[in-house]
């Protein structure tokens, strides 16, 4: 016959269990956040770049796709795609860990 404090025991389990899992799914959350956040700024940046791209195309000057591409052959990057690369080095999956 089972006792009255298995129940109890279990449920305290399962709610120190559930405790844990939201705690790693705010800090999972807070790395997203994160994450986003760089992801808008650079976007904003390349938004940015690009209008300039535009203007400097409409004004007649050398074509900025040409001005660009001299630093770029030589294998640099911009570096909003060098912030991005670093970025994504340490992205973790989330893991279940199901009782």
């Amino acid at each position: 016959m089972k006792t009255a404090e298995e129940p109890t025991s279990s449920l305290g389990q399962t709610l120190e269990w559930l405790r844990k899992e939201l705690a790693e799914m705010q800090v999972q959350d807070q790395r997203l956040l994160l994450t986003l956040r760089h992801l808008h700024s650079v976007l904003e940046e390349l938004r940015t770049e690009s209008a300039h791209w535009e203007d400097a195309r409409s004004s007649g000057g050398t074509s900025p796709i040409r001005a660009r591409a001299g630093s770029e052959g030589r294998g640099r990057q911009p570096s909003s795609f060098r912030g991005l690369a670093h970025l994504f080095q340490g992205v973790e999956s989330r893991r279940s860990s199901l009782p």
